[in-house]
């Protein structure tokens, strides 16, 4: 578990399921993680039973997003290590409830997570791609440091219409002098 002042960060529970799908399969939401159709009540509690293998093999770190003030789960974010040796991982995050956004809670889960991928997990590099059409995340991952490093074109089909998705990343020195002011 990971506390910060508005949100927990902690591991997903079958019990979270039935809170999370109603979200999970919502058009926007989908949109927004590019999944084209929707999940059942079976499929979603395979992949958090799922998430608890990957982080046993320091595959795949995938916590909850609590609100604190509420102790509703509100989202997720998820570090999937891409390549051990160079240290290398990629970063993804949803908030469920359209309502919670444009609170500083996606923010500070992100700031949370940056923190343990730099300090706990020792990465090097992390990244991420989002859609060109969400510029508040744009923002978001740009506040924090992350650094655009192309488009994909043309990258996905949703909602009758290609999207480019933009690559971005951020290296632990980079982290370190935006956080610590070390070099």
């Amino acid at each position: 578990m990971i506390n910060g002042k508005m949100v927990i960060l902690r591991g997903l529970e079958i019990s979270d399921t039935s809170m999370i799908l109603p979200h999970w399969n919502k058009k926007e939401f989908m949109d927004y993680t590019g999944r084209t159709c929707p999940d059942t009540h079976e499929t979603l509690t395979e992949w958090i039973q799922n998430t608890w293998k990957e982080r046993r093999n320091n595959q795949k770190h995938t916590f909850g997003i609590v609100y604190r003030k509420t102790g509703f789960l509100v989202g997720y974010i998820s570090v999937n290590i891409k390549n051990h040796i160079s240290r290398r991982a990629g970063l993804s995050i949803g908030i469920f409830l359209p309502e919670m956004r444009d609170q500083g809670l996606g923010t500070e889960a992100l700031t949370l997570i940056l923190e343990y991928c730099f300090n706990t997990l020792n990465l090097l590099s992390l990244e991420l791609n989002v859609f060109t059409n969400n510029p508040r995340a744009i923002a978001c991952y740009t506040k924090l440091g992350f650094h655009k490093i192309g488009v994909r074109r043309k990258a996905d089909f949703v909602n009758d219409v290609f999207l480019d998705d933009l690559m971005m990343d951020l290296l632990i020195e980079e982290w370190k002098i935006e956080n610590t002011g070390e070099t």
